[in-house]
């Protein structure tokens, strides 16, 4: 669908702004549905406004022509995708928005009969009937595409009716092509633009593939239900709840002459096929295929039990239920990152303040640990016994610096991975940034990070290992700058944190040492 049927589309919906609050009853969005004639090709279309979509039917497709997310932090298009409008055309054969193929092709139609079929403040149905007539000497088919729309979410239903309208058996599809499929294409588009990863969904899971090589081995032995696709922060998954055959391939996408030169973009089409049948004279059958295309966001996918593609985990969705939880109270996620962090420090800190503790003791019998090593010099069987005896006889734990630091990692890690993923984040401003998932534009925090990091290291004690670290401010600000914004919020409170904690730590450390053995 051309950019500018798009553009008209959207506009539309400006015209009808005044009347929205009519579609609102007791805080919940009541969806639209109208029959109406979008690109002028003489079919009536379908435009289905939900709470969180606005999708267009096409009548010469019977499909799917544009798919438009609507959210806080999301307000785009995921089809037709975006790049066209940056000039990278796309190919013909690359354009499948959820398209049904039975065989190696699609039914023979000269258009679809579109049909309100429901519309309730739970779900919206479409019904799609082919505008067939038979052929000689090919089999006699017709299609009924039917989608169910859920009025607050990003899942719908794809049912796909195959009637056998002809007087003879027909079969439909072999082991190779499968029988009934469906089909999406080009992929995952938004700016800014990061790889997809592909996904093979099982019954319980998924497993993820970074090539259709991949893809191809991991299917051996395995059965699959559906196929999917994520980037960053959104996902596009096909599922058909039972074994199928899924499939892939890649394609290449080049900016134009004008607009882009040089850019190359990689996409995907993606299949599920059901098995092949067999159909009898005037029989007709369903397939069913589950969908979800949308942010990847951790309620939502919930719902579609399918919330191990957010990439989460156990301390990931703890960091972001706490981020959610003071957004809910004052509505600014960066905000609420310099609390959790807050949090993070503060549980964190009993830790650090044993790993001090333990440092310093360490520190202070190093003397005597050395007359040791003199004395034994020829028997380390001895000095392992001696030295032993000195650390029980000071109290002293040789590993209390190093695990409560071990310990800290997975909440760290966690929490860097919370704030890397979450689509909640996208496109949230603060402060001089205009978005939390992208760099900070003036380079102002990884400067300040890598400043702090330099103070810390002037405030250590230990004068070998800041000739040891001397390097490590310029070398954080390489590896900052490009983070994620929130990331960055995150972590320039925390070194601020740390600069007070490290002020604590002198006093304890320069206490301990002036202790009387």
């Amino acid at each position: 669908m051309p950019c500018f049927i798009l553009l008209s589309f959207l506009s539309g919906f400006i015209g009808v702004a005044h009347c929205q609050q009519t579609n609102i009853l007791a805080g919940q969005f009541l969806p639209t549905a109208d029959l109406t004639d979008v690109d002028g090709d003489g079919n009536q279309d379908i435009v289905i406004e939900t709470a969180k979509l606005r999708l267009v039917i096409a009548g010469k497709t019977g499909g799917i022509g544009v798919y438009f997310l609507k959210g806080e932090h999301f307000n785009e298009n995921m089809f037709p995708p975006p790049l066209q409008d940056l000039g990278f055309p796309f190919a013909t054969d690359t354009m499948f928005p959820f398209d049904c193929m039975v065989g190696t092709g699609t039914i023979d139609n000269f258009g679809y009969n579109l049909e309100i079929e429901e519309k309730t403040a739970d779900r919206v149905v479409i019904v799609s009937t082919a505008n067939v007539s038979p052929k000689p000497g090919r089999p006699y088919l017709g299609l009924t595409k039917r989608f169910i729309f859920s009025t607050n979410g990003y899942s719908f239903e794809a049912e796909f009716i195959l009637s056998n309208l002809s007087d003879e058996a027909v079969a439909v599809g072999n082991d190779v092509s499968g029988g009934v499929a469906l089909q999406y294409g080009p992929g995952v588009f938004l700016e800014p633009f990061t790889p997809e990863v592909l996904l093979g969904l099982r019954a319980a899971g998924s497993d993820k593939f970074d090539t259709i090589a991949a893809l191809e081995k991991g299917r051996v032995g395995q059965t699959f239900t559906g196929i999917g696709l994520k980037t960053n922060y959104f996902c596009m998954l096909i599922d058909a709840k039972s074994p199928a055959n899924v499939s892939a391939r890649e394609f290449q996408i080049n900016g134009s002459d004008t607009a882009k030169p040089g850019h190359t973009y990689t996409g995907h089409v993606v299949r599920v096929a059901m098995p092949p049948v067999l159909l009898k004279p005037k029989e007709s059958r369903p397939f069913k295929f589950q969908i979800y295309y949308g942010p990847k966001a951790l309620d939502e996918l919930r719902l579609f039990n399918s919330e191990e593609v957010t990439d989460y985990g156990f301390l990931s969705t703890l960091c972001l239920r706490i981020l959610q939880f003071f957004n809910a109270i004052y509505p600014n996620y960066g905000l609420s990152i310099i609390f959790l962090t807050v949090i993070v420090r503060i549980l964190l800190y009993p830790l650090t303040l044993k790993q001090t503790k333990s440092m310093a003791k360490v520190q202070k019998i190093q003397p005597m640990v050395q007359d040791l090593k003199d004395r034994y010099r020829d028997n380390q069987q001895k000095f392992n016994e001696e030295v032993l005896k000195l650390y029980q006889k000071h109290d002293v734990n040789p590993l209390g610096g190093c695990l409560p630091l071990l310990l800290q990692l997975p909440i760290l890690f966690a929490l860097y991975n919370t704030i890397n993923i979450a689509v909640e984040l996208r496109k949230t401003p603060f402060l001089w940034m205009t978005d939390l998932s992208k760099a900070d534009p003036l380079l102002i925090l990884p400067i300040a990070v890598a400043a702090l990091m330099y103070y810390q290291q002037g405030q250590m004690q230990n004068t070998d290992q800041q000739q040891m670290m001397a390097f490590m401010p310029m070398f954080m600000f390489v590896i900052t700058w490009s983070l994620p914004a929130g990331l960055l919020v995150y972590w320039f409170t925390s070194s601020v944190l740390g600069v007070f904690q490290q002020v604590h730590v002198n006093r304890i450390m320069a206490a301990i040492k002036e202790e009387k053995p």
